[in-house]
């Protein structure tokens, strides 16, 4: 990923945060808890049609790195 693609997502993640005042505090509230090897990430996904997908992550020690950037972005 390049830098110019760097500062787009951050661009979009201020958007974001007006939009859903509510999502990143909560966002927050749990990467300040932290992430650990097996621990589950859920999600829900609805449409206006009413299709719904379910998703789910168990976390593994590997994936830890990549969660970390992410709460870089979310959390300054």
């Amino acid at each position: 990923m390049n830098i110019s693609a760097l500062f787009k997502i951050k661009d979009h993640l201020s958007v974001f945060k007006e939009n859903h005042p509510k999502f990143v505090p909560e966002a927050r509230k749990v990467f300040a808890k932290g992430f650990c090897e097996d621990q589950e990430i859920a999600i829900a996904v609805r449409y206006p049609d009413g299709t719904e997908y379910k998703m789910g992550v168990r976390v593994k020690d590997s994936d830890l790195p990549f969660l970390d950037s992410v709460k870089e972005l979310l959390t300054k």
